[in-house]
């Protein structure tokens, strides 16, 4: 009678889990409900006009499929679109992606990137001539690192700098590292140049802030949704996307110290390496 009693108990838990997941399912509607809300929370606390409508993008939602989760564009990314999985393909098919709260953020990324190019389309233009042929950010900037012993030597340096830079107590503090960061930075972009004949003078600083805001944008969501403790991820400056932490890592020294950095950034200036340069003067 006990054993009956436990197997009904189980099997009525079970239902209740399983049904439990399956409203947890989103569709189309409540994605995009939600997605105006955090749209709207980033615009009023950490970056104006995001949800602003003339730079809303359009979304293809998929419930099936292979994972998707980036733009499309229509050759100059005038107008792009959003690629969306769901979050039940993204689960299945990045295991470090565990909850909703996180799909969301990742989203959010993403839906950045396409409100700068809409907003700011120089900057898209100028990221694009600016790329050597045939060169593309995650895996040629991660060769580099991997490959040239002088290039990760350099950039270790760059990053404890960074790292420093945010935990010095004052402005003063953080202008002496940034007057040390910078030479390092400009030898180590010299060099690809000089000993590899790749110019990424430009494209390097560049991809560090087209990636750099949307990892922000992505961090602050992660304090919002209260997931900040799972964030150690994105502030990895040894990781092989070494260049979205370090432009993260601009904009929280700049924020930690009452540096202004949207109003301009993305027209008047086109890297976080000249803003925070103009500014540490």
């Amino acid at each position: 009678m006990v054993r009956t009693l436990c197997f009904q108990f189980l099997i009525i838990m079970l239902c209740l889990v399983a049904q439990a997941q399956e409203t947890q399912r989103l569709d189309k509607d409540s994605v995009l409900r939600r997605v105006d809300k955090l749209k709207a929370l980033v615009d009023k606390k950490y970056w104006s006009s995001f949800n602003a409508p003339q730079y809303a993008l359009e979304m293809n939602y998929y419930e099936d499929g292979p994972f998707r989760m980036h733009l499309v564009a229509n050759g100059n990314y005038s107008k792009p679109r959003m690629e969306c999985s769901s979050p039940e393909v993204t689960f299945k098919t990045i295991p470090d992606v565990t909850t909703y709260e996180e799909w969301y953020a990742m989203l959010i990324h993403e839906c950045f990137h396409g409100f700068v190019y809409r907003k700011h389309p120089q900057f898209w233009n100028n990221l694009i001539e600016a790329n050597p042929q045939d060169f593309y950010a995650s895996d040629s900037l991660r060769a580099l690192k991997e490959n040239y012993g002088w290039y990760a030597d350099r950039l270790g340096k760059e990053n404890s700098l960074l790292s420093q830079m945010i935990a010095a107590k004052d402005i003063a503090e953080v202008k002496q590292l940034w007057a040390e960061f910078l030479p390092i930075r400009n030898e180590r972009l010299c060099l690809v140049r000089e000993l590899l004949g790749l110019d990424i003078e430009l494209f390097y600083p560049m991809t560090e802030t087209n990636e750099g805001t949307a990892r922000y944008i992505e961090y602050c969501l992660y304090r919002e949704l209260g997931i900040e403790g799972k964030a150690d991820w994105m502030t990895n400056l040894d990781s092989n996307s070494y260049y979205y932490a370090s432009g993260l890592y601009m904009i929280l020294i700049m924020e930690k110290f009452d540096i202004e950095f949207r109003d301009d950034l993305f027209e008047r200036y086109y890297t976080l390496t000249d803003l925070m340069n103009d500014k540490l003067k």
